[in-house]
């Protein structure tokens, strides 16, 4: 099942969850602290954030079109007939 905020790009998706389970390896047998947190926080913003934030310009764009031809149908039922 595709989820909304699932990455399309299975390379990106991957190198991500890698970079990921190096981080947690190396933290090895110690509790995940804020800091190892963070840096979990940064690798997936790092690696998805510019997707996510494209994908989110793209849906703005969709839905501004989607209105402009609204408006366009609103303003040619103003048009009177000649």
């Amino acid at each position: 099942m595709q989820r909304k905020w699932d990455s399309e790009n299975e390379a990106l998706q991957r190198k991500c969850i890698d970079e990921i389970i190096t981080r947690i390896d190396e933290i090895g047998d110690q509790p995940a602290g804020v800091i190892a947190a963070q840096d979990i926080i940064d690798i997936v913003t790092a690696n998805l954030a510019p997707e996510i934030y494209n994908r989110g310009v793209a849906d703005a764009k969709k839905a501004i079109d989607t209105k402009i031809e609204d408006l366009a149908i609103d303003i040619d039922m103003l048009r009177q007939s000649v």
